[in-house]
């Protein structure tokens, strides 16, 4: 069985769950997931309420500001495997290794990937992240793969379809206007069909065929992949996650209906005829012909406004009440109640601990496994990358893996702030230090506290303070 057919098998026993993201999607961002053979050309349904979508906004960029802080300080740190602490020249390559890893990382689409990656899971509950080997990242919607996992949960097969453009296809009318129609049989195009399998060793192998079966270039074998499978929350024995909006998609369908009644209502209570007594002496042709301000012969009462709003006022107030609870309970679930995260230079203890904590208590520990999952695979890529390129020592990559020596830390949330806390510790160890006596003062090492100084502010030591 090739990988075109192998897609075609798994896609169909994952028709329940597109339909499930493509629902909770069209009631939110419907662009995150387009119906199935949605062009270009076709206008995406519009929800009735805004909230929903302004809720995934808020919670992603929270995530974001959780995930990777607005500090310029790493997200991650490298350890020793062995959990001791390592000596204060270790650490301070570590400190400068890590710095320079962060540097590299930051350079591309790191963080526009991420937040476009946490707006698919808090939706559709799935999303694959590509690494290039140029620290460019690209995301693949649930549409263009299929995924199956073990028992414990972790990803043994995927395949998933890209279209490369045909050498010397032209630009006619005939392709341009199918290039975007469906996802099959695209005309300009040819489908490539890769299958990434995990192997017993533990390494990952890739394989890429077209259509018909034929095996072409880019394949291999992975020790490190840049390929990161990710889902929201995941079942016992699924293969495809949950996602946060289908937990709530009771109170989101229920607002939405009520949104669609209060804005006809509000519609239907807007309108109004002019009426006028039949019995009168006043003419229906008197009043639509005169201008505003022109004398007209009537009786007092003769003519009326016709209105449906007194009828229907308390169907809307009692609708609108409806919809503002509703918003209270959807904008509390997508923590829209507390404050924003600060744009600026510097993120104070307080906004960090604040959003992390709101973030584990309404989340229930899936932000934990979010920033595990798809921070720490980026981080060992990107080690592996530079290491083959030359632009870190090379031994460093076999302390990782085969040995086990280092290890990697993701630093989120209120750990984030621990180079700022480590910083103000010695800051003020300096000024203790200073108003010691001079017998103790010269006890004290002050190039590794030099040394220690410079690592934390996130600069390379070595190129700052003298050896002895």
């Amino acid at each position: 069985m090739n990988n075109a057919e192998r897609f075609k098998l798994l896609d169909t026993l994952r028709w329940s769950k597109l339909e499930r993201a493509r629902h909770c999607a069209s009631l939110t961002i419907p662009s995150l997931l387009p119906p199935e053979g949605w062009t270009e050309q076709n206008q995406l349904s519009q929800p009735f309420s805004s909230v929903p979508a302004r809720g995934v906004t808020a919670m992603s960029s929270r995530m974001l500001s959780a995930l990777l802080p607005l500090n310029d300080m790493p997200f991650f740190k490298f350890d020793m495997g062995s959990g001791t602490e390592p000596e204060v020249e270790v650490r301070n390559y570590l400190e400068t290794l890590s710095q320079q890893v962060y540097t590299r990382l930051s350079g591309g689409n790191l963080r526009e990937t991420i937040y476009q990656a946490l707006q698919h899971l808090i939706v559709v509950g799935d999303i694959m992240v590509i690494m290039e080997d140029d620290m460019n990242f690209r995301t693949v919607r649930l549409d263009r793969y299929v995924c199956r996992r073990n028992l414990y949960g972790e990803p043994e097969e995927v395949v998933f379809v890209e279209y490369e453009m045909l050498e010397g296809a032209e630009d006619s009318s005939d392709i341009l206007t199918t290039s975007m129609a469906s996802w099959e049989h695209k005309q300009g195009y040819r489908e490539i069909y890769c299958c990434i399998t995990k192997e017993k060793d533990g390494t990952w192998k890739v394989t890429k065929q077209d259509a018909d079966g034929n095996s072409l270039q880019g394949g291999g074998t992975f020790e490190v992949p840049p390929y990161i499978f990710l889902r929201w929350s995941g079942v016992s024995g699924e293969n495809y996650g949950r996602a946060h909006c289908e937990d709530i998609i009771g109170d989101i369908k229920t607002l939405e209906g009520f949104t669609e009644g209060l804005i006809n209502g509000i519609a239907a209570g807007s309108l109004f005829w002019q009426g006028v007594d039949p019995t009168g002496i006043t003419e229906i042709d008197d009043i639509a012909g005169a201008h505003s301000g022109a004398f007209i012969a009537s009786r007092p009462n003769e003519v009326f406004t016709i209105s449906p709003a007194a009828t229907m006022n308390p169907q809307i107030s009692s609708t609108q009440q409806g919809v503002e609870i509703l918003r209270r309970e959807i904008g509390r679930a997508f923590l829209m109640d507390s404050a924003s995260m600060p744009t600026g230079d510097r993120v104070t203890a307080t906004a960090i601990r604040t959003i992390g904590q709101e973030l584990e208590h309404v989340l229930g520990g899936a932000f934990s496994s979010i920033a595990r999952d798809l921070m720490e695979p980026i981080v060992r890529r990107a080690v592996f990358v530079m290491t083959q390129e030359g632009e870190i020592d090379s031994r460093i990559e076999g302390m990782f893996e085969t040995e086990g020596v280092l290890g990697v830390s993701i630093v989120t949330g209120l750990q984030a702030l621990s180079r700022d806390t480590d910083l103000q510790k010695l800051m003020q160890m300096g000024e203790m230090v200073r108003n010691l006596p001079e017998q103790a003062a010269a006890m004290f090492r002050w190039d590794a506290y030099g040394r220690a100084l410079v690592s934390a502010i996130g600069f390379d030591s070595q190129q700052w303070i003298k050896s002895e």
